[in-house]
């Protein structure tokens, strides 16, 4: 379906949603969506992005695995008269692990099988649903955005939404991306269905959900990775360090660890370098006997598209220790929720949604808050 007749429909479907002519710059894979915000009255900012549902390599051999939503060649203006920024090159979740409390079994579900997107009817999706009904697309107000207590002004955030939703069995998988009117993306995973041994099964599991983001802040090359943490005591001492080579990175609550990821060559108008922060929203951190799950945080080099997909082999791909600065970096998040045994009367019939996931948040790419007065 062609950019435009797409968003005609989204629009047609949901008031809040304003679409704008495609960009001169075409997707070179997949399906172009471009959304300018706010959705009534002068377009301050806009996200410029492109979808496609791919299936995921074989961990060996030629075969390919279940269906992934991929975001790719996603660009953020932030403000009415500022110049696009590149924000993304490719974001996918890239393994879902299933590892059960007694020990076995060990499952998969994206690498191991080929589980396919299910078809959204309208009760799931109630925006616009795209490619072959296997993708939803909704727009819609996400909040308070921000207040200002002196001056007394407020502002209502908007966002757009795209998730599907891939069937593995007894459990369905939820896929989501929220593109906010700030720049900030939103990634959540959600999983719901039921036990594998029925009602009465008390194994319980832990769904892992693992997501490749290559982050191209003004553009691939000239990455800067910098790990950012607070030691907490009477006096607060903040601490930032910068990755040089591929490794994996703990995370640590009470020192709020942050990934972040910027181009020290592309400034904001108070010349601050813009980038990105990746903040987790977790549940729990865990670590299995398996490598590549030691870490919850991953910095690789990138190879090009299509290369170095799998989150399961993260640990092979950083085992070289390639440099990575000042080049074109992956980030590798691991985020999991845990199903009890003894699970919830709540979770008997079908479990409700247990979502986990993390903010992409942008850094300097505005010259102050955005859409101030």
């Amino acid at each position: 379906m062609r950019t435009a007749v797409l968003l005609a429909a989204l629009a047609a479907l949901s008031p809040l949603f304003r679409p704008v002519a495609a960009s001169a710059a075409p997707c070179a894979s997949g399906h172009e969506i471009v959304q300018e915000f706010p959705t009534t009255g002068p377009a301050v900012s806009s996200w410029r992005l492109c979808w496609d549902v791919v299936r995921l390599p074989a961990p060996s051999g030629p075969d390919l695995r279940s269906q992934t939503l991929v975001i790719s060649d996603a660009e953020f203006r932030p403000g009415a008269a500022a110049a696009p920024v590149k924000v993304l090159g490719d974001l996918r979740m890239s393994e879902i692990f299933v590892p059960y409390h007694s020990g076995t079994p060990r499952l998969h579900d994206m690498s191991d099988v080929a589980f396919s997107l299910v078809a959204l009817t309208t009760t799931e999706c109630t925006g616009a649903r795209l490619g072959a009904n296997h993708v939803c697309l909704e727009a819609g107000d996400r909040g308070l955005a921000w207040r200002d207590p002196y001056a007394h002004a407020s502002r209502r955030g908007e966002k757009i939404v795209l998730w599907s939703i891939l069937n593995a069995g007894n459990y369905d998988y939820v896929m989501q991306y929220e593109f906010h009117d700030d720049g900030t993306i939103e990634v959540r995973a959600g999983a719901t269905g039921r036990k594998l041994g029925g009602a009465d099964d008390t194994n319980g599991h832990f769904h892992n959900f693992a997501w490749r983001i290559d982050l191209d802040v003004d553009g691939p090359e000239n990455d800067t990775v910098h790990v950012s943490s607070a030691r907490v005591a009477r006096q607060v001492a903040e601490v930032e360090k910068t990755i040089s080579m591929e490794q994996g990175i703990r995370w640590d609550a009470k020192g709020f660890t942050h990934v972040e990821v910027g181009d020290e060559g592309s400034r904001n108008g108070r010349g601050r370098p813009r980038g990105y922060t990746l903040s987790p929203v977790v549940e729990g951190m865990t670590r299995f006997p398996e490598t590549w799950t030691k870490f919850p945080l991953w910095v690789t080099r990138s190879h090009g598209p299509g290369s170095e997909l799998l989150a399961r082999r993260v640990d092979q791909y950083a085992s070289d220790r390639e440099a990575v600065a000042s080049a074109d970096v992956v980030l590798w998040y691991f985020a999991s929720h845990d199903h009890e045994g003894d699970m919830r009367d709540e979770d008997r019939q079908t479990v409700p949604v247990a979502w986990v996931g993390f903010r992409l948040e942008p850094r300097n790419l505005w010259d102050g808050t955005p859409f101030y007065p």
